[in-house]
């Protein structure tokens, strides 16, 4: 009866780590470039470990907390420094203790002309090194599908002035959520050159968090997370009747 308890408890608490998981999702769904959470379970017992040992009883945990990468819905605004990667692919950042990745590219330009995220990250070119756009109007920039970026003078005439830095990596798995949608490169993964990325200039990739998956999930978690807690009350309730049971003379 012991394990019977504590399998519905671990059930019960790895429903409520995913609920927290598909809270998030929701709270992003209007999130420029963000990713959505996902979670796999396992059973701690397996084979003959559950049916001799346990006796049948079995004990849940989250697995995995990974992300889904898939590319979300690209909007058109026209605005010259909203870029989207259509596939696979990131921009590259320069964050406060290395290198980050992105797929969120609502950039803007400071008054040094830096191509900047909305939170003051330098975006990095092709040789990892912080990208710089002559002071120009913004209409006159140009960003191929490849990633080059050209002005134009007053004249007429196009200058190539540097190349956005779009990579992918060998295992997504290795990617780590830093903040404001971008992620890190954790140890064993490595960085692969895109040579040609398909950069779309004048869009921006929205969430890919689908609202309506993400709230069949959320009733079809606190509904199994119900049915635990309500296992659990009949576990205390049947202790209460051994106790009681344990005090007869």
């Amino acid at each position: 009866m012991v394990s019977g308890k504590y399998s519905a408890l671990s059930g019960a608490v790895a429903r409520e780590q995913n609920l927290d998981n598909i809270s998030a999702n929701l709270a992003n769904v209007g999130t420029i470039g963000y990713k959505r959470s996902n979670v796999s379970f396992e059973s701690l017992l397996r084979g003959a470990q559950q049916i001799k040992q346990a006796h049948g009883i079995n004990y849940s945990r989250i697995r995995q907390n990974y992300t889904d990468f898939s590319t979300g819905p690209i909007n058109k605004t026209e605005a010259p420094l909203d870029l989207a990667i259509n596939g696979n692919g990131f921009f590259k950042l320069q964050g406060p203790n290395g290198i980050l990745y992105t797929r969120k590219g609502d950039f803007t330009l400071n008054a040094d002309g830096q191509l900047l995220t909305t939170t003051g990250m330098q975006v990095l070119d092709d040789a990892n090194s912080p990208i710089s756009i002559p002071k120009t109007n913004t209409n006159r920039i140009s960003i191929s599908s490849q990633g080059m970026i050209s002005v134009l003078d007053s004249n007429g005439t196009q200058t190539e002035v540097g190349r956005l830095g779009v990579v992918t990596v060998d295992d997504p798995l290795k990617l780590k959520k830093e903040v404001d949608t971008t992620f890190s490169l954790q140890a064993g993964g490595q960085e692969v050159p895109i040579d040609r990325p398909e950069v779309v200039q004048g869009g921006i990739e929205i969430s890919n968090v689908n609202m309506v998956t993400e709230m069949a999930d959320m009733i079809n978690n606190q509904r199994t997370f119900e049915t635990y807690n309500k296992m659990l009350k009949s576990y205390a309730a049947i202790a209460e009747k051994q106790d009681d049971l344990g005090t007869l003379a």
